[in-house]
């Protein structure tokens, strides 16, 4: 059994013009290791309700908890009512569903529970186990917490007048404000092999950066991977001729979903959705190493093809 955590590397973070290191702290949240770089005065206490933001969603929204609003929702407790900021959430998260036809699917928690990748005793479920659990479906917010709270951790830094910080929640990146001298944040897409990055994302302003890969959360049974992206169709690992896919977008829950439906679409089908949205760009790396940009990501540091409209 092997698991490896997605990590963005961020790059180039202090530029000459900054006029103080930042405050730079690391987490452990949602199951993976967060770092948390804020500028400015009031750090500290940004941190502090960031750590507190954060434990709060994780335990709101765990998928496992007995006492998580999923779990009341997924055992059919009758008396429970969500608050409007809870329903807007599910809301939402059912629309990128019908967005995506479905790729993104935010009720398989009993499909992951099959696979193992609940409680990391990974398995290869027989057939009649997949169709039972895609016959019953149950919220499991796995393939976009990361993002929402990313762009809600963002709004607490901004109601504390925090201009600048930089959150890698577990490889879901998350700028906040403007670089000093309109420089651009510079962020670096992991390379599935190990080694150096893949390529290098430049962003302004405030923006979510999210990558889903085959390399994240896996294992393997006689030479074979399998990986924790499943395809909702089949139930078994998406096999998209894809390796990795990085959403860059302006909501963080938007490229969280995105990213997963993409990698589950393939490049041709991911294309086309992109080709018919306004509100994301993205970069592909298939199986055989290649490299798909849409034609406005700002991306350096390897060769690509770009997707055009």
């Amino acid at each position: 059994m092997k698991r490896l955590f997605a990590v963005i590397l961020v790059l180039s973070l202090l530029l000459a013009g900054c006029s103080a290191e930042p405050l730079d702290q690391t987490l452990y949240a949602m199951n993976t290791v967060m770092q948390i770089k804020i500028w400015g005065r009031d750090a500290e206490n940004g941190y502090g309700r960031i750590a507190t933001k954060l434990q709060e969603l994780e335990s709101s929204w765990s998928a496992t908890s007995e006492d998580s609003i999923l779990w009341q929702l997924n055992n059919g407790n009758e008396l429970f009512q969500l608050d409007p900021a809870q329903a807007a959430l599910l809301n939402k998260a059912e629309e990128l569903s019908q967005r995506t036809g479905g790729a993104f699917n935010p009720k398989m928690r009993l499909l992951s529970e099959a696979w193992g990748f609940y409680n990391e005793q990974h398995r290869i479920p027989t057939q009649e186990e997949i169709d039972a659990a895609l016959a019953d479906p149950q919220w499991d917010l796995g393939g976009a917490l990361k993002g929402y709270a990313g762009q809600k951790c963002a709004q607490l830094l901004e109601d504390l007048d925090i201009e600048r910080a930089l959150l890698n929640l577990g490889g879901n990146v998350q700028t906040v404000g403007e670089k000093p001298e309109g420089e651009p944040w510079q962020i670096a897409i992991q390379n599935p092999d190990g080694g150096n990055y893949l390529g290098i994302i430049s962003v302004f302003g405030e923006k979510a950066v999210v990558t889903s890969g085959d390399y994240q959360r896996y294992f393997e049974v006689d030479g074979i991977r399998y990986h924790h992206i499943l395809d909702p169709e089949t139930g078994y690992p998406a096999d998209s001729g894809l390796r990795s896919v990085t959403v860059i977008c302006d909501d963080g829950m938007t490229a969280d979903a995105l990213s997963t439906a993409l990698f589950v679409m393939g490049l041709e089908a991911g294309s086309e959705f992109w080709r018919e949205s306004d509100d994301f760009e993205a970069v592909f790396l298939t199986e055989d190493g290649n490299i798909y940009a849409t034609e406005d990501v700002l991306l350096s540091g390897c060769e690509y093809e770009v997707i055009w409209r």
